[in-house]
């Protein structure tokens, strides 16, 4: 008479605590891989991206002409170099020639190319003139809702083409399921056009000063907050190494 199969032995403790700590292991290195990569979440970074030299000269070119538009304002309102009225005019002149060379230090020591400061230069440089040569802000305020509005619709038009630019631009950097990548599109172009929507209503209702404090925090603050909004969505769709090592099995098998 045969002997019943044995049966599989239950996991034992050890078992049991070594899957534990495997998983543990796969969600801190997902989170790791997250917290790294928040920066690199934005499409703002690059056209063609690349691994900066430098954190500092990468902050300097994404984030220099928007300070040296600021500190401007707020030198010559305190300090009372000019009227008023005119310290909006010569921020804006400070902002223009700040995204240049921004622009340029940007290509000469990081070799690439930022496309959200290169649109806001080309757009910048014309608006800038026009403040200067007619002394009335609303140029360089309007500059700030043509940029957004230009970036929602380009991803939005992206979207309905079916292209995936986000992707392209950010796919050696966070890797996404592929279904993610529409979703995450949807939800920039609908950030940048609300931005636009609000910048329309306070620099419209509000002094000069108000809206610079608007600017600064949104430029700033807004793709950071973006970004941790976002940070469940990337983390339920990230394609960890256990994911890709089990894509490869099952194609292989």
């Amino acid at each position: 008479m045969s002997l019943p199969p044995k049966s599989e032995p239950d996991a034992t403790p050890v078992d049991l605590a070594k899957e534990i700590r495997e998983g543990d292991r796969i969600v801190d290195k997902a989170l790791a891989g997250a917290a790294e990569k928040f920066g690199e979440t934005n499409p703002e970074l690059a056209l063609k991206p690349d691994t900066p030299k430098q954190n500092h000269v990468k902050m300097a070119v994404d984030y220099g002409p928007l300070i040296a538009f600021g500190l401007t304002f707020l030198v010559y309102k305190l300090l009372k170099i000019a009227p008023e009225k005119d310290a909006l005019i010569w921020a804006s002149g400070a902002l223009g020639a700040a995204s240049l060379i921004a622009l340029i230090a940007g290509l000469i020591m990081e070799k690439r190319i930022a496309w959200i400061p290169l649109v806001s230069c080309v757009i910048t440089i014309p608006m800038t003139i026009l403040t200067v040569l007619t002394h009335d802000p609303m140029f360089v305020k309007i500059k700030m809702t043509i940029v957004d509005v230009l970036i929602g619709g380009i991803l939005l038009g992206a979207l309905l083409l079916k292209k995936q630019p986000l992707k392209v631009l950010l796919g050696d950097a966070l890797k996404l399921k592929d279904a993610a990548w529409p979703r995450l599109t949807l939800y920039y172009a609908l950030f940048y056009l609300a931005m636009a929507a609000v910048n329309e209503v306070v620099w419209r209702t509000q002094s000069d000063s108000v809206w610079m404090l608007w600017k600064m925090g949104s430029m700033i603050g807004g793709p950071i907050l973006l970004s941790i909004c976002l940070l469940p969505f990337l983390m339920k769709n990230m394609i960890t190494d256990r994911m890709s090592d089990e894509q490869v099995t099952d194609k292989a098998a």
